[in-house]
C-alpha cells in the first residue's frame, strides 16, 4: 500500500520541532542576537574583532527535528572574525579569541571547549539551561579577494581549515526548498532514520551527517528531477545510497574541482566549493553499515507497497523509522 503525502506529513509533523514549542528557543536566540549585536556595535578595538554573525544549520534551513534525549536542539552560530591576516593560519589564536569573546558576553556560562591530544580545538559549544539548546560556535575568517567566501576551521579538530561560503550554502538550501515543497519533509524523514539507526557521527566517531543527507537529496533533485511525492523521494534516497556504484557528487555552481584522490569511501562536495568533502566523517566500516541499512530500508518499502492492508504497511515503515512511526494526525 502506497502512503500519500498527507499521511506522511502527519508523521513528519510528529518528528519535527513544533511551532508552539519553538518560542522558548526563539526567546533564547533573540536574547543571544541582542547581546551579539550590542557587543559588535560597541566594540571599538581596531584589531581582531567579530564584525557580524549568522545563524545556520538545520534551524535556519527548516529541517530541524524535535529534541530527544540523545538529540537536543542545536544551532550553528557563525562568527565572522576580521582584523588579523594571520588568523587563517593560526587556528589556536582564532579559537582563543572566540572563547574570550563569548565569555565577555556570557560571563556566567560555561563555554565548552573540546580539544584533541595535540591541543587543537575540536569544537566550542554553549548549552542553555532550561531548554537544553546547544549553540555550536563556528568561527570564520572572511577572504578579502573573494565575495562571500571564508576560511573555516575543520570541525572535529585536526588543525585544518578550508574555504567555503556560509551564505551560499544557505542560499543553496533555500533554493531546494523553494523548488520542491516536499524537500524538507524528505530530508527530515531520512534524518530521523539516521538517528534511529544510530548512524550519525558522535564525538570523534564516524557517521552520516545531516549535511550529507541534505546534499545527497539535493543531488538527486538536480540530476534525476524534482520529486514531490515524499514516499518516492525517500525510496529514491535509499536506492541511491545502497547502490555499490555510488558516484562522486559535485555541484556545477561551486568553485574548484574535486581532488584526484581522497581517503573516504565516498565524496560529497560542499555545494559552494567542490574541493571540500562534506563526507569526511565517513569511514569504510560505517559506510558499509549505512549501505546495509539503506538496502534494508529500500527492500522494506518495496514490501510495504505490496501490502494490501494499512496495518501491514505501517509495520514495514516502523521497521525503518521505529515504533513512533504513525500516519494519523496528532491531536
Amino acid at each position: 500500500m502506497k502512503l500519500t503525502n498527507t499521511q506522511l506529513q502527519n508523521f513528519i509533523g510528529r518528528i519535527k520541532l513544533k511551532e508552539e514549542n519553538m518560542q522558548k528557543y526563539r526567546d533564547q536566540i533573540n536574547n543571544l542576537k541582542e547581546s551579539l549585536e550590542k557587543k559588535i556595535k560597541e566594540d571599538k578595538r581596531t584589531g581582531m574583532k567579530v564584525t557580524k554573525y549568522l545563524l545556520a544549520g538545520s534551524w535556519k534551513k527548516r529541517t530541524i527535528l524535535r529534541p530527544t534525549g540523545e538529540n537536543p536542539i542545536d544551532i550553528d552560530l557563525v562568527l565572522y572574525v576580521e582584523g588579523d591576516e594571520s588568523l587563517k593560519d593560526d587556528l589556536k589564536k582564532l579559537h582563543d579569541f572566540i572563547v574570550e569573546y563569548l565569555k565577555d558576553i556570557y560571563p556566567n556560562k560555561d563555554i565548552d571547549r573540546d580539544v584533541d591530544a595535540e591541543g587543537n580545538t575540536k569544537s566550542i559549544k554553549i548549552t542553555f539551561s532550561g531548554t537544553g539548546l546547544e549553540l555550536d560556535i563556528v568561527p570564520v575568517v572572511p577572504i578579502s579577494n573573494t565575495s562571500e567566501y571564508v576560511w573555516q576551521p575543520q570541525r572535529g579538530g585536526g588543525g585544518k581549515r578550508y574555504v567555503t561560503s556560509v551564505t551560499k550554502q544557505l542560499d543553496f538550501a533555500r533554493e531546494r526548498k523553494e523548488k520542491n515543497t516536499s524537500f524538507t519533509s524528505i530530508v527530515r524523514a531520512i534524518k530521523w532514520w539516521k538517528n534511529y539507526k544510530e548512524l550519525k557521527p558522535v564525538g570523534d566517531e564516524p557517521g552520516l551527517s545531516s549535511f550529507v543527507i541534505e546534499l545527497i537529496v539535493s543531488h538527486l533533485e538536480l540530476v534525476e528531477g524534482i520529486e514531490n511525492d515524499i514516499e518516492s523521494g525517500i525510496i529514491r534516497f535509499f536506492r541511491f545510497v545502497s547502490d555499490p556504484n555510488f558516484p562522486i557528487i559535485k555541484f556545477k555552481d561551486a568553485i574548484n574541482s574535486v581532488p584526484t584522490t581522497f581517503d573516504t569511501p565516498i565524496y560529497v562536495a560542499d555545494p559552494t566549493n567542490n574541493d571540500n568533502n562534506a563526507a569526511k566523517k565517513l569511514d569504510n566500516t560505517i559506510w558499509k553499515e549505512i549501505i546495509n541499512e539503506a538496502n534494508d530500508a529500500f527492500d522494506s518499502l518495496f514490501i510495504a507497497q505490496s501490502k494490501i492492508g494499512e496495518g501491514d504497511t505501517i509495520e514495514e515503515w516502523k521497521h525503518i523509522f521505529g515504533p513512533k512511526f504513525n500516519i494519523t494526525k496528532e491531536d
